[in-house]
């Protein structure tokens, strides 16, 4: 007893030493900007950065191994006192109106801390996830007609698979691990190098995924062609993740029907897959129970 109640108050402790972190990292990033306090050239503010950025790291560390219950019992009660605010729920429940307006204020109310809850819950999963192992993962995230996509690997080599930014969509980096034959690119959106990205795209790939920039995806294609047909590679064919939902750019962009509305989407992916002759698919991600998909 006296050893679990050790942990959860190293649990707690570090949960509540993450969010004043970032605020206070936020804080200090534009307090600098505003008043230059540094100089011209800000020479010691990538330093004081990345030292913040440890220092971070260790803490999602501990966070990683701080049990379940704990997380999402202090996630469920962070939504609420959010969902008290109505200036925090001002957006997700105007989205929720105009998609559901024959729900009652209460069932509308609801379904925003519902928002909520998830929103923070994906951050406690994938802290949890920097310390899960390729047994753990594959509990936590399950696949399901996977011969789908061997039957379209077969008759196309390459898979375009769509999937959104909903529920813990970052589990889904973890198909290596459910097939054989077929190695899986995540494509990125390609930003300045830094320690964080650095981070997460080591956090993408530590299961088998390869990770794909935004502004190269064609070098990447034609590269593990050449190493398939040459049979240097360990797989037969790769299938490409595409989270195609951001907002597209003016010379890439389609309208299509959502929820009664014409939206504006990305049609990047479905160029790159029409130019290699790549099989299509989805992945519907259901959570079965928090923390499970």
């Amino acid at each position: 007893m006296v050893v679990v109640a050790a942990v959860a108050s190293a649990s707690v402790f570090s949960v509540c030493c993450l969010l004043p972190f970032v605020a206070c990292l936020s804080v200090v990033a534009n307090t600098i900007l505003k008043y230059q306090i540094l100089g011209a050239e800000f020479r010691l503010l990538p330093r004081i950065l990345s030292a913040m950025f440890t220092v971070g790291l260790f803490i999602l560390k501990l966070i990683s191994y701080t049990p379940f219950f704990i997380l999402y019992g202090m996630s469920s009660c962070l939504a609420f006192l959010i969902n008290l605010s109505s200036d925090a729920r001002k957006v997700p429940y105007r989205n929720f109106f105009r998609v559901y307006g024959t729900l009652s204020d209460r069932e509308l109310k609801k379904m925003t801390y519902k928002y909520f809850r998830a929103f923070i819950d994906f951050f406690v999963e994938m802290a949890k996830m920097t310390s899960f192992s390729e047994k753990r993962i594959k509990q936590h995230c399950v696949f399901k007609n996977i011969e789908l996509v061997e039957r379209l690997a077969q008759e196309h080599g390459f898979i375009l698979c769509f999937a959104g930014h909903m529920l813990n969509y970052e589990m889904t980096i973890s198909i290596p691990l459910h097939t054989k034959d077929i190695g899986m690119c995540h494509l990125y959106l390609a930003t300045k190098p830094s320690k964080g990205l650095d981070w997460m795209l080591k956090e993408r790939s530590k299961y088998g995924a390869v990770n794909v920039p935004s502004n190269a995806p064609l070098k990447t294609i034609l590269r593990l062609n050449k190493e398939i047909e040459e049979g240097k590679s360990k797989y037969k064919s790769y299938l490409f993740g595409s989270l195609s939902d951001l907002d597209p750019k003016m010379d890439d962009k389609h309208s299509a029907p959502f929820f009664g509305r014409m939206l504006e989407v990305k049609t990047g992916a479905e160029k790159l897959a029409r130019k290699f002759n790549m099989g299509y698919c989805y992945a519907y991600i259901r959570q079965t129970k928090r923390g499970y998909y």
